[in-house]
């Protein structure tokens, strides 16, 4: 069984690098989506993967780290969405998946309704 939670925050970034009028390196804004999947070969208690609800952590440490902030403060590195979903998965991995029955598939990162970007546990190590 596979299950997944969407959480939402809006943030600012920029990107360096770009060639000169690229859009994406002036600073602006996202209403990001984070979506997390968790797999178990069981189910727990009256049949999850994992409570929805054992998954506050996960929000508290986006809307605390990530809401409302420019996300090239909150990151030691370009704020792509590539680099956001690696750094979610390992910092899941290090604080929220020790303390759940469920096991982290992947973590995807979506800025706009159209573009996303997936890492999955076996590339975050």
């Amino acid at each position: 069984m596979t299950i997944g939670k969407t959480f939402t925050f809006e943030a600012s970034h920029r990107l360096n690098g770009l060639p000169d009028g690229h859009k994406c390196a002036r600073l602006h804004g996202h209403s990001y989506r984070v979506t997390v999947e968790l797999t178990a070969d069981e189910l727990v208690g009256p049949g999850f993967v994992t409570d929805f609800g054992d998954l506050s952590p996960f929000s508290a440490y986006l809307a605390e780290h990530f809401d409302h902030r420019d996300l090239n403060e909150a990151l030691d590195v370009d704020p792509t969405s590539e680099r956001l979903a690696l750094h979610l998965v390992r910092w899941f991995l290090d604080n929220v998946q020790p303390v759940i029955a469920g096991r982290l598939v992947a973590v995807t990162v979506s800025e706009t309704p159209k573009t996303w970007a997936r890492c999955t546990v076996g590339n975050a190590r």
